[in-house]
């Protein structure tokens, strides 16, 4: 049964069930219906040329069909949907609506154009093809016409007349409100979005409604949020939804008849949802600021912008930290000026969005949203972490001996006040060590002394340069008491050695602790008055020794000062005040008693005293923390009165990690821009700087 002139419109897979059906149900001699009219041999004759589109208007279905004076009943194709059935309109469309499944009564729907010209009806596909119905018979309740159909698929077309009669079809099937659901995907991760299956009855569409519950997920207090007249549109957004963290909607679907279904409640859980993508225009200096453009925000539920500087740009690695530098509340703002730029090497700057349900834009870990910005503050030193560092005596100076981010170690003179360098050794130390360098000033001049093994390094202290070395004995730690005079020590031994240029002359040596430690924590403490004492963090007393003016040792004796300083070996002590604070437990003893005085509670990590003595410098920056974004370092020193014992708290540019009192009288700090456990801790990108604390 085909229509070559007709194939491609799929009504004909409705004629195909229907002559089907037709040719089983066909019984000979039979003519149930005496109205029914017999196809004459000529197709348009017998035509009723006076029928009208007025009435054609309406729904049919088709109850009979008739070929060479033979009539069958036409059933319906699955009782549980009703009738096949098509519609002609004022409008001249012809609808045809057939069932192709029982499951959910699927059916295809197939609209044409059609014209009537003296009972002739052609219907029209857009593509020109066209089939003809000629009329034979209209009343209001029947309609009778012929069409060809090629019943046995020789070629030629044979003559079927069919009768319709009018119909009305059952109330659509629910389809829908089950198919009510949240969508939610990469794509539209910025909406509260809910889609349906839309509306394909045969009834007039009236509406679509949406409920939501803002609280307790009940449909008893559900209320109305939208109203949806069109048809088509299968989807709804809720731009105006409450701060929730859970939301629930329920769905109706009206036609002409009323209520068709209602769907049950389903929630949307806010936090799923992710403010769109932020993306920088430009970031720049300008005027010593940092000015950030961007593009402004495009989506729903703002409730600010944050804009943040990292020391990443995308990915993570070690000691990866972000902090916020500002919020706005203005989605229309779409610039910033950052009046105090970070003191790091190479900022990143990062901007996100915030929805009104408290979720961003993008994770940290992310880089479409960062600007890496080429610049480094002129106080910040080249140096990817600092192993030693010994402030000058009379000027606003500083020597470092540190690693580069290229992985190469220098030693450099730093003029803080200048935030310049003022000298670098061209010939750097060459060896690893745990001592401490030390500036020291003599018949020699002003000179930088670094342990080499078995050896010292002397530099120049005004230009770096290169002296010579001193051999010396092997020694875990090294004191210059004045006069020429060098002590060192080991794990058993203290000797003194007489300077005369380059050579080191044996002086004396001593025996001290009776136990020896597999680490190399020895440590010595110049007193005045010719006093030295030799401690190691694990003996609960440190060894006295007296030095006379010759260099000569004596009097080797235990007293109760443990020298219980942290690996860097530093004590810190006050020949103004006689005492000596122990940097592990924070206790202040006597050296002149050699007894407990005090407990200083803060600053908690004491790093430098007044030149009187009269303050102790430190933080509460905990050198042993784990550092991330979230550890407690804070951008503060602590200065704590010993003769008034209070405290003051002063606001520092930086996380402060030494501090100490300079030649005028000020106290300055060797500070990081971002957290570091030490400034010998790993870092990404170079800030470590020098700043003098504004009191």
């Amino acid at each position: 049964m085909d229509f070559p002139s007709f194939a491609s419109f799929s009504r004909m897979s409705f004629f195909r069930i229907l002559i089907f059906l037709f040719a089983i149900q066909l019984t000979s001699c039979s003519r149930e219906d005496e109205e029914m009219l017999e196809p004459k041999d000529g197709f348009y004759k017998d035509a009723l040329t006076a029928a009208t589109k007025q009435q054609l208007s309406g729904t049919w279905s088709i109850f009979e069909a008739a070929f060479e004076g033979e009539t069958a009943q036409i059933p319906a194709n699955y009782e549980e949907c009703g009738r096949d059935f098509f519609q002609f309109t004022t409008t001249d469309t012809y609808r045809d609506h057939y069932y192709i499944s029982s499951y959910e009564c699927e059916k295809i729907v197939q609209d044409l154009n059609y014209e009537l010209e003296n009972g002739v009806i052609t219907l029209k596909d857009d593509w020109g093809s066209s089939e003809e119905m000629v009329i034979t018979q209209l009343t209001g309740d029947k309609l009778v016409f012929k069409m060809k159909i090629d019943l046995d698929d020789d070629g030629e077309p044979e003559v079927v007349s069919l009768m319709a009669r009018r119909y009305t079809p059952p109330n659509d099937l629910d389809l829908y409100s089950y198919t009510f659901g949240s969508e939610i995907t990469d794509d539209n991760r910025n909406e509260i979005k809910y889609t349906w299956q839309a509306y394909d009855g045969f009834y007039k569409f009236d509406r679509y409604e949406i409920y939501r519950s803002d609280t307790g997920c009940s449909k008893a207090n559900a209320r109305l949020v939208a109203s949806i007249t069109d048809s088509s549109r299968n989807y709804f957004i809720d731009l105006d939804p409450p701060v929730s963290g859970e939301i629930c909607y329920f769905f109706k679907v009206y036609n002409e008849k009323g209520l068709l279904g209602e769907s049950q409640l389903v929630n949307f859980f806010t936090e799923e949802l992710r403010p769109p993508q932020m993306e920088f225009v430009n970031v720049a200096m300008q005027n010593n600021q940092v000015k950030l453009e961007w593009q402004p925000f495009s989506g729903n539920y703002f409730s600010h912008y944050e804009i943040t500087i990292r020391n990443y740009k995308g990915g993570t690695g070690g000691a990866y930290q972000e902090y916020p530098v500002t919020t706005i509340e203005d989605p229309e703002v779409a610039t910033f000026v950052d009046p105090t730029p970070p003191r790091l090497k190479d900022p990143v700057y990062a901007i996100y969005a915030y929805d009104i349900f408290g979720n961003v834009s993008s994770q940290t870990y992310t880089d479409s949203n960062a600007w890496e910005l080429t610049w480094t503050h002129p106080e910040v030193l080249n140096f990817a972490s600092v192993k030693f560092v010994a402030p000058a005596h009379d000027a606003p100076e500083v020597f470092f001996y540190g690693r580069q981010p290229d992985g190469q170690y220098q030693l450099i003179k730093y003029n803080y006040q200048d935030h310049a360098v003022s000298a670098t050794a061209v010939r750097s130390p060459e060896a690893y060590t745990s001592i401490q360098m030390q500036v020291h000033t003599s018949e020699n001049g002003t000179e930088l002394f670094f342990a080499q093994g078995n050896t010292l390094a002397v530099y120049d202290a005004e230009d770096l340069s290169y002296k010579y070395k001193l051999n010396t004995p092997s020694f875990f730690d090294f004191a210059y008491l004045g006069n020429g005079i060098f002590s060192f020590t080991d794990s058993q031994t203290i000797y003194t050695y007489k300077r005369t240029n380059a050579d080191l002359v044996l002086i004396s040596q001593k025996s001290h602790f009776s136990t020896h430690f597999g680490n190399t924590y020895y440590h010595l403490l110049p007193l005045k008055n010719g006093e030295i004492l030799v401690g190691h963090y694990q003996e609960p007393n440190s060894y006295k020794f007296t030095i006379n003016a010759q260099g000569e040792l004596s009097d080797g004796q235990p007293v109760n000062i443990p020298i219980r300083s942290r690996t860097e070996k530093k004590t810190l002590y006050s020949p103004d005040k006689d005492y000596v604070i122990n940097l592990l437990d924070n206790k202040i003893f006597s050296t002149l008693t050699y007894s407990l005085e005090e407990y200083v509670e803060s600053p908690s990590f004491p790093s430098g005293i007044s030149r009187d003595g009269n303050l102790i410098f430190g933080t509460r920056n905990n050198p042993q923390e784990q550092i991330s974004s979230e550890s407690t370092h804070e951008k503060k020193a602590r200065i704590y009165n010993l003769e008034t014992k209070t405290v003051i708290t002063v606001d520092t540019h930086g996380y402060p990690h030494m501090l100490f009192e300079n030649h005028l009288g000020q106290i300055v700090s060797i500070s990081s821009g971002f957290k570091r456990e030490s400034l010998d801790g790993s870092a990404p990108k170079p800030d470590i700087f020098v700043e003098v604390l504004e009191l």
